[in-house]
């Protein structure tokens, strides 16, 4: 390899020797015409030629720096992908324990409604079912007299509900 450098000869630069500026005379002679156009007619064969520039980095660098680039957005796009996963499953485990308790809090109010269970819990705290039941008739009177003190009174307060309306049509009564 030294070889070939070895032989390729150095570059030359010719340096200039005329004066970089020269007086300029307002009057032209032909005879001095002549003579600046003898030098521009040897000058003929230059020519102005665009600079050289020179890349700071190789054809081969910039393939590599971009794969390079690529991988690094590859990995983190993968990234991305494995976080958004884990979130997913996480909220998906969030749901999936939120039916579960959804489930067990139906199933303990199922059995806390229950007419056995509800029997049982009468019973311990000293209740017994009925073994007849007892109309009471009330008299005319008082019935009018109830009546005209309730006259101005809101219907929603001088009127009650009926009982079917106080409770739900899922409770059967306690036949004796």
């Amino acid at each position: 390899m030294s070889a070939v450098f070895a032989e390729r000869p150095a570059p030359v630069r010719r340096v200039r020797t005329a004066p970089i500026s020269k007086p300029v005379s307002t009057r032209v002679s032909k005879s001095s015409r002549n003579a600046t156009d003898a030098p521009r007619r040897d000058r003929s064969h230059l020519r102005v030629v665009a600079p050289i520039s020179k890349s700071k980095f190789s054809v081969a660098s910039k393939v590599i720096l971009s794969i390079a680039s690529l991988l690094v957005v590859v990995v983190i796009f993968q990234t991305v992908i494995a976080e958004q996963q884990l979130r997913l499953d996480k909220v998906s485990t969030d749901v999936r324990l939120a039916r579960q308790h959804y489930d067990e809090l139906r199933q303990q109010r199922a059995e806390l409604r229950a007419p056995d269970y509800l029997r049982e819990q009468a019973m311990m705290l000293g209740m017994s079912q009925g073994v007849s039941s007892k109309f009471a008739t009330i008299p005319a009177d008082v019935v009018a007299s109830v009546l005209a003190s309730t006259g101005s009174m809101d219907k929603k307060i001088s009127q009650p509900p009926v009982s079917d309306e106080l409770f739900p049509q899922t409770l059967t009564s306690v036949t004796p």
